[in-house]
């Protein structure tokens, strides 16, 4: 009988009603478990739990492996595809609300509306209005979306009703194919140099890991302002904490952290308002996403439970391998 392990469960997720249904009707074992490693030939990871290659290696019988979420760097999906482990996500629940709150992050930062607000409770209404000559009407700004899949792609929908300029930079996707979204292409020095404002949509990988340090920070203009939605790791955030400090770009939204929570003593805390936004991971979250969230694991966990390769694999070369397998053996 297979079994169906939630490896990490959290009460944000609880109670599981979907996937456990999905599990019974294909006579499957359905466990909660205590992040302890056990034979399961299906593992749900809420990501409170790291996969790294070492724990990878303890999966005897695992054949699968789905994430609540879109982002998978926790797992170390290079020795799973190694060790023959299809590893997928959940590519599409939260995407509207990542692409509203990274929109949101751009006005409050730009609008300067965190730090508005906490003037007027302080009682300083009038005063406030001396920070109108440093603030830049939208469709006057130049925005530079770094990463255009679904949820770049989303942002560009929604900030060209502001009319501004919009730059895009995505490996994938042809020069052609970016003009036909309305966006236009060029390689990210040159979208780090034109740019007001750059957003970052790129999953952390190895390749993406501090893919904006020091040298892409000093290509920014002095005015320019960098938001990100995606994974702390993608921005070294002592060059950006440096960079904010001596006035080198003007602000940070930020969504995510290298770690999170942050230290009360992170140094990022402790500039002005006005220049720079945290949110607490909060990009994805909403009850609509949170539903969409358990109907895509249970629509990866189903395919598998059926034979099918879940259609959201990030390693689907692991699926074809092992269809060749079952196609040798049945000769």
């Amino acid at each position: 009988m297979t079994t169906v392990l939630v490896i990490d469960p959290i009460p944000e997720l609880a109670p599981y009603r979907l996937e456990q249904a999905t599990a019974a009707a294909f006579g499957a074992t359905f466990a909660l478990g205590d992040g302890t490693l056990r034979d399961a030939e299906v593992i749900l990871n809420t990501g409170a739990m790291a996969l790294p290659a070492a724990a990878l290696r303890e999966l005897r019988r695992c054949r699968l492996i789905i994430r609540y979420g879109t982002g998978y760097d926790t797992i170390d999906v290079a020795e799973a595809t190694r060790l023959g482990i299809m590893v997928a996500n959940a590519p599409s629940y939260g995407v509207a609300e990542v692409a509203d709150h990274t929109c949101a992050l751009i006005l409050a930062l730009t609008r300067r509306i965190p730090w508005l607000d906490r003037e007027v409770r302080a009682g300083r209404w009038s005063e406030a209005h001396a920070e109108a000559p440093r603030v830049r009407r939208l469709s006057a700004l130049t925005l530079g979306i770094v990463g255009l899949g679904r949820i770049g792609r989303a942002v560009a929908r929604r900030m060209a009703a502001f009319e501004l300029r919009i730059l895009g930079v995505d490996p994938q996707y042809s020069d052609e194919a970016i003009r036909a979204l309305g966006i236009e292409p060029l390689p990210l020095d040159d979208v780090l140099r034109a740019a007001d404002i750059v957003t970052l949509h790129v999953p952390l990988t190895p390749a993406t890991q501090g893919l904006i340090g020091r040298r892409e920070l000093a290509l920014l203009r002095p005015t320019a302002m960098i938001v990100n939605t995606g994974r702390g790791g993608l921005i070294d955030e002592a060059a950006l904490t440096e960079a904010l400090a001596t006035e080198r770009i003007a602000g940070a939204a930020l969504d995510v952290l290298s770690n999170e929570p942050p230290d009360p003593a992170h140094p990022l805390l402790r500039i002005d308002p006005r220049r720079v936004i945290l949110t607490p991971h909060f990009g994805s979250a909403s009850a609509d996403a949170r539903a969409a969230l358990h109907r895509e694991v249970a629509a990866a966990l189903e395919a598998f439970l059926s034979g099918q390769a879940p259609a959201s694999l990030v390693n689907p070369n692991v699926a074809s391998e092992m269809k060749v397998r079952r196609k040798e053996e049945e000769c």
